[in-house]
């Protein structure tokens, strides 16, 4: 058998370079043990020290406060905007309960029927305020309608202007007529030039005004003007017969 011959004896410790740029290893006592712990778990798990710091800045009461600031603006921004409504409100009410202010009354001036490719209603309106103290603000939004038997057969906006204390004022309204053909009695009425002919209309409005007296106002009023007229003819000329306005507050 052959002989083993005996495995070569380590090489000597080389001596230590303390001029080595490499990392240099503590000296590690007898009955020292080094415990090497993987990367992502020395990143991953943080030391007791700084969880007790995220937990601290987590019960902090810095974000409860910050929340509760956000709620009382919100809660007084409601409140304020809810006494501003009830502000108002009185003072309208107080407004329409001391002043009283009266309806403005309407009577129908002229009556005109423009035939041509538009077909157009021009009647002449005059307003009245009565009222001595207070103004009046006619708003936009009013809608004005031209019947004949029950039937609407023109239609047109309501202006907006403002009309002083105890004064008149008169206004055009421009009613552009219904598609179609004219009811008969309206075109019986142009085309006979010999013989005049009648015919009524009924002119509805609906109105949104607003009570002014110095820098007081009132809340916005709708009121809703019927007026039977009746004209001798629709030919040239035409004149107004008779007439009766009712005005209500809605």
């Amino acid at each position: 058998m052959e002989e083993r011959l005996p495995p070569p004896p380590p090489p000597p410790p080389q001596p230590y370079d303390t001029n080595s740029p490499k990392l240099q290893i503590p000296y590690i006592g007898p009955g020292t043990y080094v415990v090497q712990v993987p990367k992502d778990q020395v990143y991953r798990i943080p030391p007791p020290e700084n969880a007790r710091i995220a937990e601290s800045y987590r019960n902090s009461p810095g974000r409860d406060k910050k929340k509760s600031c956000c709620c009382c603006f919100l809660i007084c921004l409601i409140v304020f905007i809810a006494i501003l409504i009830i502000i108002g409100a009185l003072i309208g009410g107080l407004f329409s309960i001391v002043l009283k202010p009266k309806s403005p009354k309407f009577s129908i001036q002229r009556f005109q029927l423009k035939n041509s490719t538009h077909p157009l209603y021009n009647i002449t309106l005059k307003v009245n305020n009565p009222n001595s103290k207070v103004g009046i603000n006619y708003k936009e939004g009013g809608d004005v309608s031209l019947l004949l038997k029950q039937r609407k057969i023109a239609s047109g906006a309501y202006p907006s202007f403002y009309e002083a204390h105890d004064s008149s004022k008169e206004i055009r309204l421009a009613l552009k007529a219904s598609k179609g053909d004219f009811p008969k009695e309206v075109d019986k009425s142009m085309k006979n030039k010999k013989k005049k002919v009648n015919v009524t209309f009924t002119l509805t409005m609906k109105v949104h005004a607003q009570m002014k007296m110095w820098s007081l106002r009132s809340g916005t009023i709708t009121y809703n003007i019927t007026c039977k007229v009746k004209v001798d003819t629709l030919a040239k000329n035409t004149r107004v017969i008779s007439q009766q306005c009712e005005t209500k507050r809605v």
